[in-house]
């Protein structure tokens, strides 16, 4: 009952109450700040023009007569991450909907008071060339952990968008948000490298989050990608430690196999060496989703 005045008495309390290490290290989510007199944002996204010009933003590609992205002023130079919004719509009006109401705007200020680089897409051009609109756009941005929240009825476009993409390249994409109408298993075949990396990228958002005011969804929504980041980034700790108990392989800077050695590793399989086994095993552990989980290390 009087937790708060235990540190003043010199008391340390319940172990059991403290603030574990995980909890002490956690990156908090940052909220956008709103003046009390602020007229609420109309509910539809009418042109990117529109959006650029209410949010500060500029339009993509830079140059094109038309347009087909408006994106952040740092979305060139943000290598840490990216907020992509894919709405949909028609002419009349596009926007994407959480907590029942339009949630581009707040999702743009959270992203913003969040270190995100944003781009958010024309439904039209993405529905015409998904392929040819989106590589236009996001070739532009370095950020290594890329994030999609993808309207209702979309997802089918995002995923033909991608499809051409080389594995290496649609990688960064960690977490992809869609609505629970959408489904993987609703929409045409994809390619078994796409498929993969989609079955563990994509989270379905809550149907409870529409009950809930718009400020509060996206606050949940930014914890998400904020623990899904965490976590692909103790993985990818973990892994890079592995190399340096490698036995059997080159590490530059640190050990140097001898000539006759590399010679006769030159026709083993390279589907099955010591390299390939760490790296598939780290790939299980991503896979797996498994954050509770200690990650592997090298065998």
């Amino acid at each position: 009952m009087l937790r708060c005045l235990s540190q003043i008495c010199g008391s340390t309390g319940d172990a059991a109450e403290q603030p574990n290490e995980k909890q002490l290290q956690r990156q908090p989510v940052v909220k956008p700040l709103f003046r009390l007199d602020e007229i609420e944002e109309s509910t539809a996204v009418q042109t990117l023009q529109s959006i650029a010009s209410s949010q500060g933003l500029d339009l993509a590609p830079p140059g094109a007569e038309q347009p087909v992205a408006a994106v952040s002023k740092d979305f060139q130079r943000n290598a840490s991450r990216v907020l992509i919004l894919v709405p949909a719509g028609d002419a009349s009006g596009w926007a994407i909907e959480m907590g029942g109401k339009a949630a581009a705007i707040p999702l743009l200020r959270w992203a913003e008071a969040n270190n995100y680089a944003v781009a958010i897409f024309s439904p039209q051009a993405l529905k015409s060339q998904p392929s040819q609109t989106w590589e236009r756009v996001v070739k532009g941005s370095p950020s290594r952990c890329a994030s999609v929240v993808v309207a209702a009825s979309m997802l089918c476009h995002f995923q033909a968008a991608l499809e051409p993409v080389h594995p290496l390249l649609f990688g960064r994409f960690r977490t992809v948000c869609i609505h629970a109408a959408d489904s993987i298993q609703d929409v045409k075949v994809l390619p078994a490298d796409l498929r993969q990396h989609m079955e563990v990228a994509t989270v379905v958002m809550p149907p409870a989050w529409d009950q809930l005011d718009i400020q509060v969804s996206c606050q949940s929504l930014f914890e998400l990608l904020r623990d899904r980041e965490e976590a692909w980034s103790k993985l990818e700790v973990a892994k890079y430690s592995g190399f340096q108990g490698l036995k059997e392989n080159d590490m530059p800077g640190l050990k140097r196999m001898a000539v006759d050695q590399r010679v006769k590793r030159l026709d083993r399989d390279r589907n099955d060496d010591e390299l390939a086994r760490l790296l598939k095993k780290h790939e299980q552990a991503r896979h797996q989703q498994n954050d509770e989980e200690e990650e592997p290390g090298i065998d």
